[in-house]
C-alpha cells in the first residue's frame, strides 16, 4: 500500500466512511508492518484526530460489546479485533515522532509473563514446591494421595488405605503464576496470582470450608448435605454446587463474588444477598453489602489468560499488572485520574502492554528492573 492509498483510507476511517472490507485492510496493514519507522506523518494535525478517532472508535466497540450478553471466546474474539487497532495506533503513534522516548523507557529489559507456580503446605506442616516436583504422586496425607498431573495442576484422590484427615491443606500461588487444583470432595479451583488458599486435607465433616486470601474461581462440586463455604475477609460465601468467583485480595477494599452458574448466598456482619448467574456482590469493612449485574465473561478472563479493563482506573490496572508480573509500581507525583478498556494477552511481556498503556493515556511509564515508575 503506498503513502497515498494509506492516507486516504485513514481519512475514510476517521470520516466513518470505510466500508467492512477496507477496515479489514487497514488492519492487515497494521498487523503485517507492525512497527513503520519509515513511513512518516507530514500533517500533525491529522495525526492526532486520527489517532483520537481510533482510540473513540475502540471505546465505542467495547461499550457496545458490554451491553450484549456473550460467551467468552466470541467476546474475547470481537476483542482481538479491537485490540488489533488499539495496538495498531499504540506503534503508529510512537512512530510518528510522540512516544519515541517512551517506547525505550521499558524495551531494555523485558519482564516476563507469569507461570504456573505454588507451594503445597501439607496438615503436618511439610511443605513441597510444585512446579519443582516431579509429575506423579507428590505426598499422601490421611486417606488422599496427592498428585501432579501431566498438565502441571494439582489433584487429590481417595486412597484405600489411611484414615480420614481432618487436617488442612494451604496452597500459596505467587506473584507472576496462576494454579488449578481439584480438591477432596471433587471441587476444581482456578487460582490467581498472589494468593492463599486452605482448604480441607480430607473429604469429611458436615461442610466444606475454605479460607482465601486472593482471588479464585471454583467449579464446586454438587453436595446439598455438605456447604460449600468461602471466608475472605470478613465475607462469607455459601453454596452447595455452582460455578463462582471469588476476589478478596487484601490491598483491595471489597471483597468481589460472582456468580457464573447456579446460587450463592453471601454474608457480611448480618447483611446477605442471594445472587444469580450474571450477579456481582461486593462487600467491605464498612458493613455495606451491595449487588449488581456484571460482564462474567470479562471478570472470569484472566482464568483464561486475558486483562479486562472495563473503565477500570489507572490503580487498579496497575495492581493487576504488579501481581501477574511480580513488579513493583512506584508513582511519582500526582497523576491525574485515567481510566482504561480494552482486552490484552497475559502471555505478552510487560513492555508491550506499558507501550499502549502509555499512548492511550499520555502517562509515563518508566521500567527499571522489576521496579514501574509512574508519573505525568
Amino acid at each position: 500500500m503506498s503513502e497515498s492509498e494509506l492516507t486516504d483510507l485513514l481519512r475514510r476511517f476517521r470520516e466513518g466512511t470505510c466500508t467492512e472490507e477496507e477496515k479489514e485492510l487497514l488492519e492487515l496493514w497494521f498487523d503485517q508492518t507492525s512497527v513503520r519507522s519509515d513511513w512518516k506523518w507530514t500533517d500533525t494535525q491529522a495525526r492526532e484526530h486520527t489517532r483520537q478517532q481510533m482510540l473513540n472508535s475502540i471505546q465505542m466497540q467495547i461499550r457496545e460489546t458490554d451491553r450484549k450478553p456473550r460467551r467468552l471466546w466470541p467476546y474475547l474474539s470481537a476483542a482481538a479485533s479491537v485490540a488489533l487497532l488499539l495496538v495498531a495506533g499504540a506503534w503508529w503513534f510512537i512512530y510518528s515522532g510522540n512516544g519515541r522516548d517512551r517506547a525505550a523507557d521499558y524495551s531494555q529489559t523485558a519482564v516476563k509473563p507469569g507461570t504456573q507456580q505454588a507451594m503445597l503446605t501439607l496438615s503436618d506442616g511439610s511443605s513441597v514446591l510444585v512446579d519443582g516436583a516431579a509429575r506423579g504422586v507428590l505426598s499422601k496425607d490421611g486417606d488422599m494421595t496427592v498428585l501432579k498431573t501431566d498438565q502441571g495442576n494439582l489433584e487429590y484422590r481417595k486412597d484405600s488405605d489411611g484414615q480420614a484427615s481432618d487436617g488442612r491443606n494451604t496452597l500459596l500461588v505467587p506473584r507472576g503464576s496462576t494454579f488449578k487444583v481439584t480438591l477432596p470432595d471433587g471441587t476444581v479451583a482456578w487460582i490467581n496470582s498472589a494468593t492463599r488458599m486452605t482448604y480441607p486435607a480430607g473429604n469429611t465433616g458436615s461442610e466444606r470450608l475454605v479460607e482465601l486470601s486472593g482471588e479464585a474461581y471454583f467449579e464446586v462440586r454438587p453436595d446439598k448435605k455438605r456447604p460449600f463455604r468461602v471466608l475472605s475477609g470478613g465475607t462469607e460465601i455459601t453454596v452447595t454446587g455452582t460455578h463462582f468467583n471469588v476476589n478478596a485480595y487484601e490491598d483491595e477494599k471489597d471483597v468481589i463474588t460472582t456468580l457464573a452458574e447456579g446460587q450463592v448466598l453471601v454474608g457480611r456482619e448480618g447483611k446477605q444477598a442471594v445472587l444469580k448467574p450474571g450477579q456481582q456482590a461486593l462487600s467491605n469493612d464498612s458493613g455495606k453489602l451491595t449487588v449488581r449485574e456484571v460482564d462474567v465473561e470479562g471478570t472470569l478472563a484472566w482464568k483464561e489468560g486475558y486483562f479486562v479493563f472495563d473503565d477500570m482506573e489507572l490503580r487498579s490496572v496497575m495492581k493487576m499488572i504488579a501481581r501477574w508480573y511480580d513488579v513493583e509500581v512506584v508513582y511519582e507525583g500526582d497523576i491525574p485520574p485515567r481510566r482504561f478498556g480494552g482486552t490484552f494477552s497475559k502471555s505478552k511481556d510487560l513492555g508491550g502492554l506499558l507501550s499502549y498503556l502509555g499512548q492511550l493515556s499520555n502517562i509515563h511509564f518508566k521500567q527499571q528492573g522489576k521496579k514501574i515508575m509512574v508519573k505525568q
